[in-house]
């Protein structure tokens, strides 16, 4: 795997944005059910009365502030959301949504451009894994947030079976076609990612449960191979178990290897740091 830096990392998401990346992942998609899922929780979390100021750590081209906008309709005006990236083209997209109570401005990846207990709500969807010195940015982010504020946080799991056969199979694509390796993913274990947090002044809100993805197969041009289907009988299966095992309490063992993305919500300690 590529080591990555803040310069691959700006430079592989601005090259997305130009090849054309969906505002809003698409339910009934295989590949954005999961995106939609995760959105929707950080949403959900947004809305509550008592969240008044959040902000949107790596908020790409304002996704999350879309969907909260068209599933919250009525919280737009009393809730204020900053959103920060270091992909300056994505923030100027971003703005150009001009969408109520929302601010965007890029940022250097380090130091948070915020004063200290500023924030009611942090959102942290699939970023931290792009992030070189993740311990830093977890103090930042408790710096800017209020005492007991919140953070709300996704990144795929190391652990899963599915997830490291796909990196591999895609790795192995890109080496047959003489490509250079992405310099973008530098994945953290979760007993890894737990220290960290704890150590920047965080404790478990929830317990940091796995988020169910149950998929076994690899996808190549819109099909699954395994097990062999088209995407759209998949899509079926995998949204179907996702209602069934989503709720369960499985082993730790099972958990760790078969799901598919690390989830929680956390809380500021008051006087930790």
């Amino acid at each position: 795997m590529a080591e990555i830096s803040h310069a691959s990392v700006k430079s592989y998401f601005e090259m997305e944005l130009r090849s054309g990346r969906r505002l809003l992942p698409d339910p009934e998609s295989l590949r954005d059910l999961g995106s939609y899922l995760k959105y929707s929780q950080a949403t959900k979390l947004m809305s509550d009365p008592s969240i008044q100021r959040v902000l949107d750590v790596g908020c790409n081209h304002g996704s999350v502030e879309a969907m909260f906008q068209q599933q919250y309709p009525d919280q737009v005006k009393s809730t204020q959301i900053d959103g920060i990236d270091i992909a300056s083209e994505a923030i100027e997209q971003a703005r150009q949504l001009q969408l109520p109570n929302c601010n965007y401005q890029s940022y250097d990846g380090c130091t948070i451009p915020f004063d200290d207990n500023s924030f009611d709500l942090v959102v942290l969807i699939e970023v931290i894994e792009h992030v070189v010195d993740k311990q830093a940015l977890f103090r930042e982010i408790s710096r800017v947030l209020k005492p007991f504020g919140k953070l709300f946080l996704t990144t795929p799991n190391p652990q899963c079976w599915p997830l490291r056969i796909e990196s591999v199979m895609f790795r192995t694509i890109r080496r047959a076609f003489r490509k250079e390796p992405l310099g973008k993913d530098e994945f953290v274990y979760h007993d890894d990612l737990m220290r960290i947090l704890e150590s920047a002044g965080f404790e478990s809100v929830r317990d940091v449960s796995m988020y169910a993805h149950p998929r076994l197969y690899l996808q190549l041009l819109g099909w699954c191979l395994l097990p062999p289907m088209p995407s759209s009988w998949q899509f079926r299966w995998h949204r179907y178990s996702l209602t069934k095992i989503n709720n369960w309490k499985l082993p730790r063992f099972i958990e760790k290897r078969f799901n598919w993305s690390l989830i929680g919500e956390m809380q500021k300690v008051a006087g930790r740091l």
